[in-house]
């Protein structure tokens, strides 16, 4: 609740206020505003091409972790080393690795197989 003394306390502000704005400013306002501001430290803006650059080595670095740590196909880093120990094969004959454990040849003739049978 209010009491008079507190009614009474703000009267008396708000009359020392009136009286204190009706007073002209003691120093002008730019010159306010030049102490002001060099009384603040400097805070340095960083370079547009340093952010630029940053993000563009964040990318690099997502795109090398995701490509080392992808999972490969069963066949693919073995693929070389198959080629490198196939046997001679016949001009005829077309072999496909599958994986390390799985090889399907297949044999082709221009007019049929003589023996007409699964090879």
């Amino acid at each position: 609740m209010k009491t008079r003394d507190d009614e009474e306390l703000a009267r008396s502000f708000e009359e020392r206020l009136r009286i204190s704005a009706g007073r002209p400013a003691a120093i002008p306002a730019g010159v306010a505003r030049t102490r002001v501001l060099a009384r603040l430290p400097e805070v340095s803006q960083p370079v547009p091409w340093l952010r630029l650059t940053a993000a563009a080595a964040l990318v690099v670095v997502l795109i090398v972790a995701v490509w080392l740590g992808s999972p490969r196909p069963a066949g693919e880093g073995r693929s070389r080393e198959v080629d490198a120990f196939a046997p001679a094969l016949d001009p005829n004959v077309v072999m496909w690795v599958l994986d390390s454990r799985t090889t399907v040849y297949f044999v082709l003739s221009r007019d049929g197989s003589e023996n007409r049978g699964v090879s």
